[in-house]
């Protein structure tokens, strides 16, 4: 009887020590999980515009970096455009909340009419930079600001707002050798433009 006793402990114990590793166990993952979901949500957070969920300035800082080292490699050039909502401000003030849904399917706009090769951001809450893998010449460059003037003009979904826009460009290597150059130059020249 005593050796059951001793064998029914250390069944009971095993058994014990099992449940309280699977606890522990669970308990890391569960941990580890939420670090992940916190490391993605901070990276989001990091280079994402929140409203657009489009790249931010610090995001697009490392595609413009990738862009010239290949423009270099390949002895190209390419162009960079700036959007500026220039009635943003005017929004806001009415209402955040409309605010953020003008300038959501403004971007809906722009990424509708750009190619997928092009890349789209948000660099600031009223300024998308659009990213063109290519030097535009005239007529291209032209037909571009065209298409999107025009869809600026058609009214917004679901906003009874006039969308008043701007647009500049900058080149690579004319207009500057660095992503801030660059994308300073084409938002600078925005704001001498309105269409």
């Amino acid at each position: 009887m005593e050796n059951f006793s001793i064998n029914g402990y250390l069944v009971y114990g095993s058994i014990g020590l099992i449940v309280v590793l699977f606890y522990y166990i669970v308990r890391l993952q569960t941990k580890i999980s939420a670090a992940n979901e916190n490391e993605e949500k901070l990276f989001r957070e990091t280079y994402f515009d929140p409203i657009t969920k489009l790249p931010n300035k610090k995001n697009i800082k490392y595609i413009f970096d990738e862009q010239i080292s290949r423009t270099i490699r390949h002895n190209q050039s390419f162009t960079v455009l700036a959007i500026k909502i220039n009635n943003y401000g005017k929004i806001k003030e009415k209402s955040i909340e409309l605010a953020h849904k003008f300038i959501y399917e403004a971007s809906n706009v722009i990424i509708r009419l750009t190619r997928d090769e092009d890349l789209v951001s948000c660099v600031d809450e009223d300024v998308f930079i659009i990213l063109f893998n290519e030097y535009l010449e005239g007529d291209k460059y032209q037909l571009i600001l065209q298409r999107l003037k025009d869809g600026f003009e058609q009214q917004l979904k679901g906003i009874d707002i006039e969308c008043e826009v701007s647009m500049g460009v900058s080149q690579y290597p004319t207009d500057g050798t660095d992503a801030d150059i660059l994308i300073e130059k084409a938002i600078l020249q925005a704001l001498s433009k309105q269409f």
